[in-house]
């Protein structure tokens, strides 16, 4: 155990080490901080500044914070500059020109219509749609209004640092196998005293863990200003007040936490996948573009609804599966006679891909041969 510290060690020293590794992180922690406040850019207030213009809202806002979304509310507060959590809400559901004339029965009505055209458009089964109806008949109505300005911004961010963390871990993680045959030090390190077999291991923790590290950096960096700036009050609110189009029995504090802890076991399967590549092609460059390329065609490929299966897959990369839309999609999962979400299957899929990949480059790292 004290040689697998040792080699261990050896491993995070020659990754920290590497500049271009701080240059990146620190990029993309700076991007994670920018992105928060995007959407408050151009705003129009009276406000000298962004943070006076965010602390009067909040402060109107706070004051409407418990009451129902009922007629009541929507006669009192329509007024966007007045209650813009509820403005956001009602956006979903309708448009801007619209507002002005909902009421109640036609809130609630719009978003079953809502609700069921999505299950229609996903070519969900019998099975699924008598699941989402038991679900529904579950969220109590009306629902009750919350402060939710610094959860919308953290639940959309994550789309974001999604990305981030695919261009993080491709630039940094590749070098951990490929260095070493670039380098010429293979020669060396395979002939260890202590054998292949730590050797992998070691460098395969020192893959995942920086993997993780740097993807907690960048959840911190958009975490903290959004505390600093908005708070987090309304993580026991219901899910649809920021998300309508869903029946799931989630509050928003539990939403983001399947986000952190996705975006985390995401790490774990794309280092693992990065070091696979790297000891495959002896390249780091080489991964690099296969992971950024992939990135650019989760980014610009839509496949249409009627291809269900081919859709659910693709939407359940990481790259794509932060996005709350997909988190939340209604889109069911069937085994052993129950359905189950994406959001309990998927960081176990993401284990056990992890796993195989490590299990796959572990095979071709023993059989290697230094040939010249």
């Amino acid at each position: 155990m004290c040689e697998f510290g040792n080699i261990l060690k050896y491993e995070y020293l020659k990754l920290f080490h590497r500049k271009i590794i701080w240059i990146t992180l620190g990029i993309m922690m700076i991007l994670s901080v920018v992105i928060v406040f995007v959407s408050d850019v151009g705003f129009d207030s009276e406000e000298p500044g962004i943070v006076q213009y965010i602390r009067k809202n909040k402060q109107e806002e706070m004051e409407i914070v418990g009451e129902k979304v009922d007629d009541r509310m929507l006669e009192k507060y329509r007024d966007k500059e007045c209650a813009q959590g509820l403005w956001y809400f009602l956006n979903c559901l309708f448009p801007s020109d619209y507002i002005c004339e909902v009421t109640e029965e036609k809130l609630y009505q719009q978003r079953q219509e809502l609700l069921q055209n999505n299950m229609e458009e996903a070519r969900l089964t019998k099975g699924e749609k008598a699941y989402w109806k038991q679900k529904e008949a579950g969220i109590e109505k009306p629902f009750t209004y919350g402060y939710t300005a610094g959860e919308r911004k953290l639940t959309a961010v994550f789309y974001t640092l999604a990305m981030m963390q695919v261009i993080f871990i491709a630039v940094t993680v590749p070098s951990i196998f490929a260095d070493e045959h670039f380098r010429k030090m293979d020669q060396l390190n395979l002939c260890s005293k202590y054998g292949k077999g730590r050797l992998y291991g070691a460098k395969i923790t020192a893959g995942m863990t920086i993997g993780i590290g740097g993807t907690l950096c960048l959840i911190l960096s958009s975490v903290i200003p959004i505390l600093i700036l908005y708070g987090f009050h309304g993580l026991d609110v219901r899910i649809q007040l920021i998300y309508a189009a869903c029946s799931h029995h989630f509050t928003i504090g539990q939403v983001i936490s399947s986000q952190i802890i996705l975006l985390i076991f995401a790490s774990v399967l794309e280092s693992a996948f990065a070091m696979f590549c790297a000891e495959k092609m002896k390249s780091g460059m080489g991964t690099m573009a296969v992971m950024t390329g992939g990135l650019l065609l989760s980014l610009t490929i839509n496949i249409p609804d009627q291809f269900r299966m081919i859709v659910q897959l693709w939407n359940s990369i990481p790259s794509n599966i932060l996005a709350v839309w997909n988190l939340l999609d209604c889109r069911l999962i069937l085994q052993f006679g129950r359905y189950f979400t994406q959001l309990q299957v998927l960081p176990i899929v993401y284990v056990i891909l992890a796993v195989l990949l490590a299990a796959g480059g572990w095979r071709g790292y023993k059989r290697y041969q230094i040939t010249k």
